[in-house]
């Protein structure tokens, strides 16, 4: 069968693979109807850690069950049904309070990350029962298939900031996900949406969604032009972004109850910290922050310089005094770039004293996000962060899919674009890295 997997990292290919089995006796076998290729994707492909050889892509799927395992009770052959894009790992003890990452770190993001996906003619599915999802009738396949993880994205940020009656909301990034958080914002009761973002078709689509009982405002972060309000601290606004002065200036410089973080750059997280509010403020993300590739590059350097040292000067070998007690000098370790320094260690067992002397420093060289000292309260604003995959499995999906259709939304519009049969997903996959669509759609 045909499939488009990853070669390697920044390159994918269609390649003949055989066809799936059924793995397990919970496991189903699904030939994808419409499939839709995602910014994650894109950072499997160019950002993300190494995969298998040969891993098939994609996650965003509707699909017809093709064959199951005699344990699967709740389907059966024929079933057209939406496939949650998170699939967590049910075996596992603790997934019901762990559900992203029972057993293993990112246990639930397998499908197209470490099974292979539904770029290709049938995949096979694990625990089918609580990974599938019945499509209502009457409605869509592409309001289905933006659910299955545009939607669940979007909604997981908006609940895990716990965006509630009256509030005002920050959404950064405009992208699908953004323009979904906007959904789940206004159903969870904001008074007030500002959505950060510049393309102009997914700026007509966050304007649409305003309306009298929550004002949607567009802040074009290129074009935006506003000063820091009067008496405020300039440390207030750590990257000088004229958005958070914005907002300072909008909310009488309180900030935003919620700000929901669902794309933009390395500097949105101290953005978001610095235009929430003190005390009760929420920073929800769910935006992937990729490597910078160089400065992770030098970390892996350094840090293994340092074990590499420690395993040769540090082995523990405990030499005896002449009292019989131990006495161990672990030395100097110092990493090519001068960032750690210890001559701790010396126990002097003679007068019965135990004596440290600590004089090290951490590794300096670290990919990593900042956040703003000033804007945190030196450690000490009530500030909360939360950084979330989001949520997935049946239970979830079906509760999101119907809020979708209890309250008349169509996500598909976010689908701007729509090509035929799987030959077209390549191209699919390098429009959505060169922001030619917000979302599409492909049928197979």
């Amino acid at each position: 069968m045909k499939a488009l997997v990853l070669k390697e990292k920044g390159k994918i290919e269609y390649i003949d693979k055989s066809e799936p089995t059924l793995e397990a006796l919970h496991g189903a076998l699904l030939e994808p109807v419409l499939v839709s290729p995602c910014t994650s994707d894109v950072h499997t492909i160019w950002q993300g850690s190494p995969k298998r050889p040969d891993l098939t892509l994609g996650h965003e799927v509707i699909a017809k069950v093709k064959a199951i395992g005699s344990e699967v009770k709740d389907f059966k052959p024929g079933d057209l049904v939406a496939v949650s894009a998170i699939t967590p790992d049910w075996s596992q003890p603790d997934v019901d309070i762990n559900y992203a990452h029972a057993g293993q770190n990112f246990s639930a993001h397998m499908i197209g990350k470490s099974i292979d996906g539904a770029f290709q003619s049938t995949f096979y599915l694990p625990f089918a029962d609580k990974n599938l999802a019945r499509i209502p009738e009457g409605m869509s396949l592409e309001d289905a298939l933006m659910c299955v993880d545009v939607v669940q994205t979007g909604f997981t940020a908006v609940e895990e900031a716990a965006v509630s009656e009256g509030d005002t909301v920050v959404v950064m990034g405009i992208g699908a996900i953004g323009l979904a958080a906007i959904m789940g914002s206004k159903l969870a009761g904001a008074k007030k949406i500002y959505a950060v973002g510049s393309r102009p078709d997914n700026v007509k689509i966050a304007e649409s969604m305003s309306d009298e009982t929550c004002k949607v405002e567009v802040l074009n972060y290129k074009t935006l032009e506003c000063p820091l309000p009067e008496g405020m601290h300039p440390l207030a606004n750590s990257t000088g972004s004229p958005v958070v002065n914005y907002v300072l200036q909008q909310t009488a410089t309180k900030g935003a109850d919620k700000v929901l973080i669902c794309g933009g750059n390395d500097y949105s997280l101290p953005q978001a910290i610095d235009m929430v509010k003190y005390g009760t403020g929420i920073v929800s993300n769910v935006m992937y922050f990729g490597a910078d590739t160089e400065v992770q590059d030098e970390e892996c350097r350094n840090l293994s310089n340092i074990n590499d040292r420690f395993k040769e000067n540090c082995s523990c070998t405990s030499q005896q005094s002449n009292t019989g007690a131990p006495q161990t000098n672990i030395g100097t370790l110092q990493s090519d770039n001068g960032a750690i320094q210890s001559n701790s260690g010396t126990q002097q067992s003679n007068t019965g004293t135990h004596q440290t002397k600590p004089e090290s420093k951490l590794n300096t060289t670290i990919d990593s996000l900042q956040i703003p000292k000033f804007s945190m309260g030196r450690g000490m604003a009530g500030k909360t962060l939360k950084f979330s995959l989001s949520k997935g499995g049946r239970e979830n999906l079906e509760r999101v899919i119907s809020l979708i259709k209890e309250h008349d939304l169509h996500p598909g519009v976010l689908i701007t674009e729509r090509y035929e049969g799987l030959d077209k997903v390549e191209q699919a996959i390098y429009d959505m890295k060169d922001r030619k669509a917000i979302k599409i759609a492909i049928r197979l």
